[in-house]
Order: structure tokens, then C-alpha cells, then sequence
């Protein structure tokens, strides 16, 4: 299951992560530095308000869904209403900002930020809910639809000069349709009167901390851009965010794509009290979170020169080539603390450990950038970042294992570890040469070295696999 439901996820990730790198191109082709730089600023701010007031809410339908203490209509009208009233007070805010800078730039921010927030809002909570229930397909169809219509919409307005804000406009368009495409099906079963106080406190207490840390978490992401505006300039900012954006679309969504998979079963395994299974499937989706992220990072420092040289606009290309070993360890080490490492703290049910851990990485990247940037510029910010990621994932690893006793693989990691080497090797030889012919050499190179040794090692017992998907 872990293998085929990775399959479904990868695909509802891979395609939005062409899109992505598509977008990068496109966009950096089609604003300015400094322009980009404003669209950045717009996109995480926005993204960042809608995690410090939704965040709690698809974290406590992931965790309690499977749960038999309440019925899908009691669940679904809960979390509707209380989307309903968040929403709604966010509108009047909204709408008092526009008053207050109506006839200026800022007001037409404040309605593409709403616009945004709404969309982000209905999309991410439809998307938890098809991974609670365990439907990759229709989280593929969503997730792919969004993508599509964000780049081509967004593009589209870009290119008749809208400029950040008809970007931002874009995006949120794309975001938004699928989301309504799907509404009926979604929440059909809506009922007023099912309305419970009780889980949706549950959901609080269980989501909030989570919710915390996740506000931390983008504080740390987004003040290093805020930062680099304030204390530079916005085409700093931009040049930034294309770097870290470049890494961010293929790393994480790699690693999200296999826990996406794998812990929606897990919660489910360990609530029909299955504590052996569901430590054997921990076991499998941490050898392959470990077997997919390693040689990602390694093999995106490798071949990105060529693929930035190829999507990248020329102004922007220097930067991102010096930011992107800074920016890959960074987010490889952010994604092994969310998605490894605090998962302890979650099935532990202890999740206000992830929010004091939060804290700390806020903390020290906020206080690293104000230190750094000044003398440093983008590499300051990069190693703020890099350093902050550091310090989370020790502190999660040494913490959370009170809580729930995590796996360590040692001997497939070793196995990893010597086939990211063998890959790095046969790159070594090809990674300097550019253009298209060459990109779909050193990736076809770079794949075949790793899978051929990781095969020869039947990590996850992978020829087995093999063997019954042929014969099947």
C-alpha cells in the first residue's frame, strides 16, 4: 500500500512540482527582480496569516478522522462552521483595510491577500480531508488542477502586465476552482444541528501547538525575504526567493509526497490498536523518506546549475547557483524534523513540544538574520536558515523520543548513504555540461546509478516488489 498510494502521491506532487520550476521560469522571464520580489512578499505573507489561523484545523482532521468518537457529518459540520467564522472575521478586517487605503497600492494587496487566503483556505482543508480518508486519487486530481490553473492564469496576467499583484490574483483563481469544483462532493453532508463543542475543542487542543509551530516555522521561512527588504531591498528578497523556491519545490515536495502515503495509515494502524503493524510501516515510510530526500539533495546540487541555467532567467541565475547547497540542506533538514522527527512528538500526543521547539528555531534564525544580513546579504540569510533547520532537527530528535520511540534504520541508511555515493560518482562526470540533451542525460544517469545499487542492496525489499508488479 505504502508503495502504491507514494505512486498516486508522487504523481499529485510531481506534476505541481513541474509546474513549479514552470512557474519559476516563467515568472522570473516576466518580472523584474525587484517585482518578483514584491510577488514573494505578497505570496508568504499571505500564506503565513493562513497558517497562523487555519493551521490547527487540517492537523486535527488528519489526526482524529479515523477516530469512531464522532460521524463524518459531525466531523465535516464542525470544521465547516468553524472555517465559516474565521473566515468571516478576516472578510471585515479586510474589508476596514481597503477603506483605510482606498486609492492606494496597499488596498489592492489587502484584496488579492484575501482573495488568496480564501482560496488557501477551502483548498488545504479539502486536501486533508481526501488524505485523512485515504483517497490519493481525488487528492491527485485537486492538487494537479490547482497547479495547472495557477500557472496558466497567473502567467497569463503577468504577461499582460499586472504585473505581483496579477500573479498573486492568478494563483488564487487556481487555487480557488478546483476547491469549488469539488465543494459538493466535499461537504454534502453538511448538517447544522450535528455542530459539536466538544470535538471542536479535541481539535484545538490537539491542533494549536501544531498550529504554533507551524506559525514558527513560517516566521522562520518568511522573515529571512521580509528581512532581506527591509535591510536591503526587494530584488534581494527576490533573488532569495528563487533560490530557496527552487529547492523548496523538489525537496519537500518529495518528502511530503511519502508522508503523505504513510501517515494517514499509521494513525489509522495505531487506532485499531495494531501497535506492531503500524511500527513495521513507520519503519518502511522512514527508509523511504530517507531513500527518496538523500540522494534528492545531492543530486539537485549536482545537476541544478544546468537546470537553473535552463529555466532561470539570466539576472537571476548567478544568485541561485550560490544559494542552492545553503538552501538544500537547509530545507532536507526542515523536512526530516517535520516529517521524522516530530512526528514523535505527535503520536505521542505531546504536540506542544513542536511549538517550544518552534520557538527556539524562530529565535535563532531571526536572530542570525538581523546579525548576518547586513554584512552577508542573501548568504547571511541562507545561513541563518541553514543554522535555524539545524537546531530544530537536534532538538526534535533529542526530545521527542519521550514521547514515541521513533525507528533508526541504521543498516538501510548505510545502504542509502553508499548508493547517494555511487549516484554522485556517475554525476561527478557529466555535471557541468549544459542544455536540454544534456540535463535528460545527467538525469537519466543520475536515477538508473541509484536505483541499479539500491536494487543490488533489495532495499525495502524492492526486487520482491518488482517481481509481483510484473507478474501482476
Amino acid at each position: 500500500m505504502l508503495l502504491k498510494n507514494s505512486l498516486i502521491y508522487g504523481l499529485a506532487k510531481a506534476i505541481p512540482a513541474v509546474m513549479a520550476f514552470a512557474a519559476l521560469s516563467l515568472y522570473t522571464h516576466l518580472l523584474s527582480p525587484e517585482e518578483y520580489g514584491l510577488y514573494t512578499l505578497l505570496l508568504t505573507g499571505t500564506v503565513f496569516i493562513h497558517n497562523v489561523v487555519f493551521a490547527w484545523l487540517p492537523a486535527g482532521t488528519l489526526r482524529f478522522w479515523t477516530s469512531k468518537d464522532h460521524d463524518e457529518t459531525t466531523f465535516l459540520t464542525t470544521i465547516a462552521i468553524s472555517y465559516f467564522r474565521i473566515l468571516t472575521t478576516l472578510l471585515v478586517l479586510s474589508i476596514l483595510g481597503v477603506l483605510y487605503y482606498y486609492g492606494k497600492e496597499q488596498a489592492t494587496w489587502i484584496m488579492n491577500a484575501f482573495l488568496l487566503l480564501l482560496a488557501l483556505a477551502l483548498f488545504t482543508i479539502t486536501q486533508n480531508l481526501f488524505s485523512a480518508k485515504i483517497l490519493p486519487l481525488k487528492y491527485a486530481y485537486l492538487t494537479i488542477g490547482y497547479s495547472t490553473l495557477s500557472i496558466t492564469i497567473g502567467g497569463l496576467l503577468a504577461y499582460l502586465g499586472y504585473g505581483p499583484s496579477g500573479v498573486i490574483t492568478g494563483v488564487a483563481l487556481g487555487t480557488l476552482l478546483p476547491a469549488l469544483f469539488m465543494f459538493k462532493q466535499t461537504w454534502s453532508s453538511y448538517n447544522k444541528p450535528t455542530y459539536s463543542k466538544a470535538l471542536l475543542k479535541k481539535l484545538l487542543i490537539y491542533g494549536l501547538p501544531i498550529a504554533s509551530a507551524n506559525l514558527l516555522e513560517e516566521l522562520t521561512k518568511v522573515s529571512d525575504r521580509f528581512m532581506l527588504a527591509g535591510m536591503q531591498d526587494k530584488a534581494q528578497a527576490g533573488l532569495y526567493a528563487v533560490g530557496y523556491d527552487l529547492s523548496g519545490s523538489s525537496i519537500l515536495m518529495i518528502m511530503a509526497v511519502i508522508n503523505l502515503a504513510a501517515y494517514p495509515v499509521i494513525i489509522k494502524l495505531l487506532e485499531e490498536g495494531k501497535t506492531q503493524e503500524s511500527n513495521d510501516y513507520f519503519r518502511q515510510y522512514t527508509i523511504a523518506l530517507l531513500a527518496i530526500s538523500i540522494p534528492a539533495v545531492v543530486g539537485l546540487n549536482l545537476v541544478g546549475p544546468d537546470l537553473i541555467y535552463l529555466l532561470i532567467d539570466e539576472r537571476f541565475q548567478e544568485s541561485v547557483i550560490f544559494l542552492l547547497p545553503w538552501v538544500t540542506s537547509a530545507i532536507f533538514l526542515m523536512g526530516l524534523q517535520v516529517f521524522y522527527f516530530d512526528l514523535a512528538f505527535q503520536l505521542g500526543d505531546h504536540t506542544m513540544g513542536i511549538a517550544k521547539i518552534g520557538v527556539v528555531i524562530a529565535a535563532v534564525n531571526i536572530g542570525l538574520n538581523y546579525w548576518l544580513i547586513p554584512i552577508m546579504g542573501i548568504q547571511g540569510a541562507a545561513i541563518a536558515t541553514l543554522s535555524s533547520f539545524m537546531v530544530g532537527s537536534i532538538l526534535s530528535a533529542t526530545f521527542g523520543r519521550k514521547y514515541y520511540r521513533l525507528p533508526v534504520p541504521y543498516k538501510s541508511f548505510a545502504k542509502i548513504i553508499i548508493a547517494t555515493l555511487v549516484m554522485a560518482f556517475c554525476l561527478w562526470w557529466v555535471k557541468d555540461l549544459r542544455g536540454w540533451g544534456w540535463l535528460i542525460l545527467q538525469l537519466t544517469v543520475g536515477i538508473s546509478s541509484y536505483l541499479v545499487t539500491i536494487i543490488a542492496f533489495n532495499l525495502l525489499d524492492i526486487r520482491n516488489q518488482i517481481k509481483q508488479h510484473i507478474s501482476s
